[in-house]
């Protein structure tokens, strides 16, 4: 029985390495993109060419990730539709952030910049440039400060 069972767990691991290393990142042509992204990027970034892009396809999924010049990246998902915006400890485009967002930190931490936007199901998380994390549900409307 304890064979087996060894076996079993060989085999799950085989399997989760296997899918792992079939794992493949490419650089790809703005072009490639899906509209969606192509659509974010014309919007919010505007007269910026990026320094690379990357396709990472999975087994089961496929995520995009872009890069600039001046280190802000942002994350689209298989579909074209972004994730997270990083400007790397710099501000990022105020027009990527959602409108009630903007206005509860420009009145409650009035002398800082969103350096970082993650989009999930739940909500967003927003990294301020004085380090604070900030938690908004789906709406934008503030939930919590995540230390």
């Amino acid at each position: 029985m304890k064979t087996k069972s060894n076996l079993a767990v060989c085999l799950i691991a085989g399997l989760a390495f296997g899918f792992s290393a079939n794992a493949q990142k490419t650089t790809i042509a703005k072009s490639a993109l899906p509209a969606n992204a192509q659509t974010f990027l014309k919007t919010h970034f505007a007269g910026q060419e990026p320094t690379y892009i990357i396709e990472d396809k999975e087994t089961f999924s496929k995520d995009y990730k872009v890069r600039f010049a001046n280190n802000i990246e942002v994350e689209f998902d298989g579909k074209g539709n972004w994730e997270e915006v990083d400007g790397n400890h710099t501000a990022i485009p105020a027009t990527v952030i959602p409108k009630a967002i903007a206005s509860y930190v420009k009145t409650n931490f009035p002398n800082t910049a969103i350096t970082k936007i993650d989009k999930g199901n739940w909500g967003y998380e927003v990294d301020l440039s004085n380090g604070l994390e900030l938690e908004f549900n789906s709406k934008g409307n503030f939930l919590r400060i995540d230390n």
